[in-house]
């Protein structure tokens, strides 16, 4: 199967079906891998993190469409798992998936950074993806800033691309270098 010239649907269609009905919220299209992958790497982006990296279909796109080392960090281990599971049945390379919070993440082995709605279902019930999701300002507060604190830590020229959200993890020694589908797709490079 040549994974580099699926669409949505013909992706979609590897996972079970409960996780296919909520690929319009939670997964990342692939139009949107393969652009935020090509910017990842225009500056020689060689280690990229997915923020969030749920049933890691950004990882595994953007790894069919890259030399890139992709790693998706999530804390569900369930997600994790299937993640896995499709890397491993598709025989895709230079992915790794990763049960953990993002607190315990060192920023600084990475170059890259793509982030999908960035703890958006702790704070907009219709994002939650399971029935123990609850709404927590607190976390969601807590996670911007650790994600905040950790991004203006990192070295000039990092870049980040965000897809939907607010953008409010964002530290302001970043730039907004362009956007695309309808200013949903954000991508930003650390200014000196």
């Amino acid at each position: 199967m040549e994974l580099r010239s699926l669409g949505d649907k013909e992706f979609d269609s590897l996972y079970p079906i409960k996780i296919r009905k909520v690929s319009g919220t939670h997964w990342t299209p692939v139009n949107v891998a393969k652009a935020a992958i090509s910017f990842l790497n225009e500056a020689g982006g060689r280690a990229v993190m997915d923020l969030g990296s749920g049933v890691g279909k950004f990882c595994l796109v953007a790894a069919s469409n890259s030399d890139a080392q992709l790693t998706g960090v999530e804390n569900r281990e369930n997600l994790v798992q299937l993640a896995r599971k499709l890397a491993t049945s598709l025989q895709v390379e230079d992915v790794n998936f990763i049960h953990e919070d993002m607190s315990n993440v060192d920023f600084r082995d990475y170059d890259g950074f793509y982030f999908f709605n960035s703890f958006e279902e702790n704070i907009n019930l219709a994002d939650r993806l399971d029935k123990e999701s609850q709404i927590d300002f607190e976390l969601y507060s807590h996670y911007i800033i650790q994600i905040r604190d950790k991004l203006e830590a990192l070295p000039k020229h990092t870049r980040i691309v965000t897809y939907c959200g607010s953008a409010r993890e964002i530290p302001n020694c970043y730039r907004l270098v362009k956007s695309g589908s309808k200013g949903k797709l954000r991508f930003w490079e650390r200014k000196g």
